[in-house]
């Protein structure tokens, strides 16, 4: 590791010399603008939902979360157990059609929110129900959900088979400067990459997902984070100046797309924190 002023030099696994050109100004700003900018990210959320047609059309899911940081959840909290004789509350994800998403909002102590994505597609195939969970703090220890299959005779975890389009490590990391806490902006960068690349089978949106995590996961530093800290930065920095929300998400839909194009895509490199 060596920097240079505005300049941050990585020697990333298999002598691959990753370069990220950084600003101290707008380092120093992005606090600032996140916090100004809360109310547009909750306007910009409820776009993303209340434009969705009527028949996947979700309101959000909210997990009291202030136990714990990190929440146990049966399956049939999603998925209704069908081998009960119990009368059975319907699963958050049961009325989900095929290519549809939900936000989930993780309520924490002192106010503090976490934000989820559940997406069910035809694409996902980790689990018998095509459903998977979003969750920028990766699959591994800083995972804050946990899932147990109630549906047979024993609780089985099966956490990994419903995080499937997750990280496998942990990209919502860096210093408050650099990242002021954009786990709500990584879960916007996910619902706009799946409107915009999803179909009737997922296939594509699948694979665009994919290679989208990888480029996010290559490691800048502890301190700045990693690529996709970067690319939540500018997509904060776009809802916040652009007041008409579809031209916002074009945009948000063009830096995804650039970041696709990067040459870093298939560069191997992880923080494990």
């Amino acid at each position: 590791m060596c920097e240079n002023k505005n300049k941050i030099e990585l020697l990333c696994p298999f002598n691959v010399l990753l370069t990220i050109q950084t600003n101290p100004i707008q380092m120093s700003s992005r606090a600032a603008l996140f916090k100004k900018s809360a109310g547009k990210n909750n306007e910009f959320e409820r776009y993303l939902t209340s434009s969705e047609p009527v028949s996947i059309k979700f309101e959000d899911i909210v997990i009291d979360s202030t136990g714990s940081h990190v929440i146990v959840l049966p399956l049939s909290y999603f998925v209704a157990n069908a081998t009960t004789r119990r009368p059975r509350p319907k699963g958050k994800a049961d009325a989900m059609p095929y290519e549809s998403f939900r936000i989930i909002n993780m309520q924490h102590r002192g106010g503090n929110a976490h934000s989820l994505v559940l997406i069910k597609s035809r694409a996902i195939r980790s689990n018998p129900h095509h459903l998977a969970i979003f969750e920028s703090n990766g699959r591994n220890r800083f995972c804050s959900i946990r899932i147990l299959d109630d549906h047979g005779t024993k609780p089985v975890n099966v956490t990994k088979a419903y995080t499937y389009i997750s990280p496998e490590y942990n990209i919502n990391y860096g210093s408050d400067t650099c990242n002021p806490g954009y786990c709500g902006i990584y879960g916007i960068i996910c619902i706009v990459a799946f409107r915009h690349y999803r179909s009737k089978t997922g296939t594509l949106w699948i694979s665009k997902w994919t290679k989208l995590l990888m480029h996010m996961s290559q490691c800048i530093d502890r301190n700045s984070g990693c690529l996709g800290v970067e690319l939540a930065a500018r997509v904060q920095e776009i809802i916040a100046t652009n007041a008409i929300h579809s031209s916002a998400e074009q945009e948000i839909v063009s830096a995804i797309r650039a970041c696709l194009s990067s040459n870093n895509t298939n560069i191997s490199c992880s923080l494990v924190l």
